[in-house]
C-alpha cells in the first residue's frame, strides 16, 4: 500500500528471506516479545498469511477495524494486506504460522491449495477466526510439531513439498474439528461450491476495476442468476454484497492509513466519478469518506 501514514508498519521478512521456503513457526509467548520489539501492538499488514492459534489466555484481536476477543482454542486467519493489531497483553500460549502465498497456492481445484487459501483466507464474508474443540488440539500439536521438525531438514529431498502437505493437514483438520465459521462447509467437488471460491478469487484480484455482478459471473461463463444461486448457497451476503463489502473495506483502509485525497481513492478504486464513490460509501457506512477520515 503506497503513501502510508508513519503510524503504520508493514512486515514481510517471512517471504524476504532467499534462504527461506516462506515458512516460520513461532510459539507465544516468544512471539508476543518479538512483536514488542517490532512494535506489532500498533496497526500493521504484511505481505504473508498468519494463522494466530490462541491456545490460552485472553485480550483482543484488532482486525480491518473490528475487535475480536482472544479465547482459548480460537485460530484466526489474517490475510495479506489486511490491518490488524494485538493489545498490550502478552500472557498468552499458542502458535503463529507465517506463510508466503506461494506455499499455499492461488488455484481453486479440488486437488491443491487454491481451495485452502480461499477457503480459509481471503473470505471477507466469513469471521476471520474457527474455535477448535479440545479434543481437536492433539491432532493440531502434533502437526505443528511436525512443521518445526521439518523446517530444520532444510537440505532433505522434498523439502518444501513436505512443508506444503503437512500446512495444507493443518488446514483440513481444523476445518473438519472447527464449526460456526463458514455459511456452509465448503466442498470443492461441487460446482456450486467451486465457483463461489472462484468468485472470491477474482474479487480479491480484481475489486479495484470490476464493481458488478454481470462482469464476475461473465469470468466464471455462468449467468449472474446462477452466481447469486451459487453465492447464496455458501454465503450469508449476495453477490453484490460481497463485492460493495470488499470496496468499501479497502477504502477504509485507504481512508485510515493513507495519505491519498478522497478523489485519488475513488479513482483507484475503479470509480471514474468521485461523487458515485462518495454516494456509495455513505450508503453503506452511514458517513462520507471524509467524515469518517475525520473521525479518526
Amino acid at each position: 500500500m503506497e503513501n502510508l501514514k508513519k503510524t503504520f508498519c508493514r512486515f514481510d521478512m517471512v517471504c524476504d528471506d532467499p534462504a527461506g521456503v516462506g515458512l516460520e513457526v513461532i510459539r507465544m509467548p516468544q512471539f508476543f516479545s518479538r512483536a514488542q520489539e517490532m512494535e506489532t501492538d500498533r496497526f500493521h499488514m504484511h505481505g504473508f498469511y498468519e494463522i494466530v492459534w490462541f491456545k490460552d489466555g485472553g485480550g483482543v484481536h484488532h482486525i480491518d477495524f473490528n475487535d475480536y476477543p482472544v479465547e482459548p482454542g480460537r485460530i484466526f486467519f489474517v490475510s495479506v494486506g489486511q490491518v490488524h493489531s494485538f493489545d498490550a497483553c502478552r500472557e498468552r500460549e499458542g502458535v503463529v504460522i507465517k506463510i508466503c502465498p506461494e506455499l499455499i497456492g492461488g488455484d481453486c481445484g479440488s486437488s491443491d491449495g487454491g481451495y485452502l487459501r480461499f477457503n480459509v483466507f481471503d473470505a471477507t464474508d466469513s469471521l476471520p477466526y474457527c474455535d477448535v474443540p479440545k479434543e481437536g488440539v492433539p491432532l493440531l500439536d502434533s502437526l505443528v510439531a511436525a512443521i518445526e521438525e521439518e523446517l530444520k531438514q532444510d537440505t532433505a529431498i522434498g523439502h518444501k513439498e513436505y512443508l506444503q502437505s503437512l500446512l495444507r493437514m493443518f488446514l483440513i483438520t481444523v476445518q473438519r474439528q472447527s464449526g460456526g465459521r463458514q455459511h456452509s462447509v465448503m466442498n470443492p467437488a461441487r460446482n456450486s461450491h467451486r465457483s463461489f471460491l472462484a468468485f472470491r478469487k477474482l474479487l480479491e484480484e480484481n475489486y479495484p476495476r470490476l464493481h458488478t455482478v454481470k462482469d464476475y459471473a461473465s469470468m466464471l461463463s455462468i449467468t449472474p442468476k446462477t452466481l447469486t444461486q451459487y453465492v447464496n448457497e455458501c454465503s450469508p451476503m449476495t453477490p453484490l454484497e460481497m463485492i460493495n463489502s470488499r470496496i468499501v473495506l479497502e477504502a477504509k483502509r485507504l481512508l485510515r492509513y493513507s495519505v491519498l485525497s478522497v478523489k485519488e481513492i475513488a479513482f483507484r478504486l475503479g470509480f471514474d466519478d468521485p461523487s458515485y464513490f462518495v454516494k456509495m460509501f455513505k450508503r453503506i457506512v452511514h458517513q462520507s469518506p471524509a467524515d469518517y477520515r475525520e473521525s479518526f
